[in-house]
This record gives C-alpha cells, structure tokens and sequence, in this order.
C-alpha cells in the first residue's frame, strides 16, 4: 500500500515537471517571436486608415439607410429652436462699433490699432450741427432695469444713473452726489423710491432733494441733485434732453401695437457719425434701390447681378413729407421683392419719425404685421447708439424673430457706410434729392440757441 502511494506521488511529480517545461518553452517560444516580429509604422498607418475608411463607411450607411428619420428629425429640432427663439427666448442681436465697415483693414494682431487710426484720421466734415439735438432719447433697456436695480449710463455729454423705485417707476438723476461727487449709479442702491450714495449714505428722493443724512436729525435745505423728465415705453426708458432747460415739448403716445402685442426681440449696433446722418437716411430715397436692392437672404448677387432674377431683389419706392405734428415726419414705403417678375413677398412700411431720436416703423405683409420701434442715442459727439425693438402678434411670432435678423442685415449695409463717411454741409443736390433738402430743413428745429456746438463737444467727449 505504502510503495503505491510513493509511485502515485512519483508519477505526480513527473507531470508537473512536464508541465512547467511545457510552458518555459511556449514562452520562450513567444518571446523569441516578439524580438523577431518588429511591427512596422506603415503597418499602423494602413492599420488605422482601414479602421477609419471602415467606420466612415458604415457612417454613410448608416445615415442612409436612417436618412428620413434623421431629415424629421432635424426639422422638428430646427422647428422646436424657432419656437423658442420667438415665443420664450427673444433674439439679442449686437454688433460693436469695430464690427461693421471695417473689412479692408486686414486681419492681424495690430488690427485693432489700425483700426483706431482709421476713425481719428477721417475727416469729420465740415460746418456741423450741434451734436446733441432737444428731444426724447433711449437711455435703457426697461427688461434691463428690474425695481431696485441701477444702471450707470454716459450719453448726451452726460453722466447719469438710471434706477426703478420699489413703486415701479424708472426714473434718472445726475450721477454725482453733490456731497463728495461720489457716483450714485457704482455702488449706490434703492432705497424705497430713493437713490443712496454708495460713499457716506445721504438719500435722494424722487424729486431730486436729500432726505436723509445719517448722524444729522435735520438735512440742510437746498441740498439736491438734478432729476432728468423720463417716461417708459417701446421697451426703453425715454429722457428728456432740452440745451434750454425746457419741460418736453412734445409727448409720445403709447402704441397700441405694443400695448396688445409681444416683444420679439431687438438688434444694436454703435456708429461713428453724427446724429443726424441716421434718420435722414429716411429721406434719402434714392439710397434704397443703391444699396438695399440685393437680396438680404445672400449677398451673391453684388458679384453676379444675372442672378438678381433668380433669387429675388428688393426694389423700393418711397416718400418722405412733414407730419401735421411739427416734430414728427412720416416715410411710406412698398417694398416687392421680385422673383422673375412675380412680387414673392409685398411688404409695406409706414414710417414715423417723432424727433430726432425716435422712430416707429409698421410692416405689413403677406404674414402679418410687425412693428419695429427704434432708438437712436448719443453716447457722444459722433457715437450713436441705435437699437431696434421688434413686436408682433403671437400668431406671427416666428415672422417678428426672422425680421430681428432681417432689419439687422439690411442695417448693416448704412452702417458700413456711416462708419467711415464724413458729413457734407452743402451737398451736390440733383433732383432726386429733394426730400433730403426738406429734411434738412425739418430737423433743425431740434437745435436751439444753447445747444452745445460739436467743438465744445469734442473738447470733453464720453468716448475717449
């Protein structure tokens, strides 16, 4: 029994030995075929080229055997994104002052310098008017001043803070405290329909006087800050600006369109000339069919006018004449967008001109109405801020989100211009440009005795 075991254990140990003699050869084996077989650079290219013309492959088959799934589903995705965009998340559309007209200067890292020397070099012109004309300006967006908030803004040679009392109503000072001349708009807060200096805590009420001094049981009288006449509507804070210091001269009804529709959304952009360069551009008729005939949807047709026909041109008529309101000029216009010789969208506009700085413009069209109110501010001697806030009926809403787009386009071919011309006082009239004649005339009721000629102006301008 004892020897069987010993050679059960003999036989055992055998194998085992086998094994492991087995195996030290497989490896040695392996390792010898590792050191002789070299894997070659070219064999991973060729390698990895196949796996991506493979991956590619089943890419392309897969998309086509899934294209119209993937075709529905991009529609509905592009479908669900203008929803939005019209209906919950209007379209901000903003171009800055070096965005427009400035393509010749050349890409590179001293651009911005170049560019720089391109504004102070232009000739501004000469005999022009007072920069800063009597009237109603924008000063804020009303969706951007919430009740408490203050806004910080620099237009019409002016320093002001803008701020909504806890009742609602938006309202602008002078932005320096007569204590110290700290500024009220960094640092200050509301406080009920007050405004509260950020440096030592005096309280400013609606009328403009101190109200409180913190440590002092009764404010000195005579202590005040100049309050500015504001009223809200077309989506802005309005304010008066008068060289003489007079009380408005004219009101601006509330349109009703604003009233009963829906903000859809706005574009801005900022511009190198002088204020009145941008509403004359209603009188100057002949500038429509110059630079607005190309169609806004691609600017192909500059290079290749023979395709004017089959992508459509806009093509203008229009007049300009006074309105029974002294301050207020009206611009009707139509507008067929030809296709061949079919008119693919007919549009007419009915333009108001209430001042120097506001306009109201009614599209209708085949979809529908649209109004565009638009803003034009200085935010110095020869730097306009110009904004145009888009509303329409909910019905047509994605309308009203395209034309954000569309009069933002069509902008930007004045812009370019306006960018870089400089102001002709006594221009070569020719027939066609009698209405800009009248205009002339009509706008300078804005200015007055007191009004800050351009040379002063420059002397101490917000835009260094």
């Amino acid at each position: 029994m004892l020897s069987l075991t010993i050679a059960n254990d003999s036989n055992q140990s055998l194998q085992n030995q086998h094994r492991m003699s087995e195996k030290s050869q497989t490896a040695s084996q392996i390792s010898s075929h590792c050191h002789s077989s070299k894997i070659e650079p070219k064999e991973v290219f060729v390698f990895c080229l196949n796996l991506a013309i493979s991956a590619l492959r089943s890419g392309i088959e897969f998309i086509y055997e899934n294209s119209a799934a993937l075709v529905l589903t991009a529609v509905i995705l592009a479908a669900l994104y203008v929803l939005y965009k019209s209906y919950w998340s209007p379209l901000i559309y903003v171009k800055e002052l070096t965005e427009v007209g400035f393509e010749h200067i050349t890409n590179g890292k001293d651009r911005a310098m170049h560019i720089t020397r391109s504004q102070s070099a232009k000739q501004l012109g000469n005999k022009l008017p007072p920069p800063y004309p009597n009237g109603w300006f924008a000063i804020a967006e009303s969706r951007d001043l919430k009740i408490g908030k203050v806004l910080a803004v620099d237009a019409l040679g002016l320093n002001l803070c803008v701020y909504r009392g806890e009742d609602g109503v938006a309202r602008c000072v002078d932005a320096y405290c007569p204590h110290l001349g700290a500024n009220l708009a960094i640092g200050g807060t509301v406080c009920g329909n007050c405004i509260q200096c950020p440096f030592h805590q005096w309280r400013f009420g609606s009328d403009g006087s101190c109200v409180s001094i913190p440590g002092v049981e009764t404010v000195p009288k005579g202590i005040s800050i100049k309050t500015w006449t504001t009223m809200e509507l077309d989506g802005a804070v309005w304010l008066w600006y008068d060289a003489e210091g007079r009380e408005p001269l004219w009101t601006v009804p509330e349109a009703s369109e604003t009233k009963n529709w829906s903000f859809r959304g706005r574009n801005e952009f900022m511009i190198n000339a002088h204020i009145q360069e941008i509403p004359e551009n209603g009188a100057d008729i002949a500038h429509l069919n110059a630079i607005h005939s190309t169609s806004l949807l691609t600017s192909i047709g500059e290079k290749f006018p023979a395709l004017h026909d089959i992508i459509g041109r806009h093509i203008w008529t229009a007049t300009w004449s006074r309105d029974k309101d002294e301050h207020v000029a009206t611009v009707d216009i139509v507008q067929k967008y030809l296709i061949m010789k079919f008119d693919a969208f007919p549009t007419k506009v009915k333009v108001k001109q209430i001042g120097p700085g506001h306009v109201r413009l009614r599209f209708d069209c085949p979809l529908g109405p649209v109004l565009i109110s638009q803003s034009v501010t200085p935010m110095g001697a020869l730097l306009q801020k110009v904004v145009n806030r888009i509303f329409s009926p909910a019905y047509n809403a994605p309308l009203a989100a395209f034309m954000v787009l569309a009069e933002a386009f069509q902008l930007k071919r004045d812009v370019a211009i306006w960018n870089s011309k400089r102001y002709v006082s006594a221009p070569a009239y020719v027939k066609t440009d009698k209405t800009i004649r009248a205009f002339r005339t009509w706008f300078l009721q804005f200015y007055s005795e007191n009004s800050v000629p351009l040379r002063l102006a420059l002397q101490n301008p917000l835009d260094w």
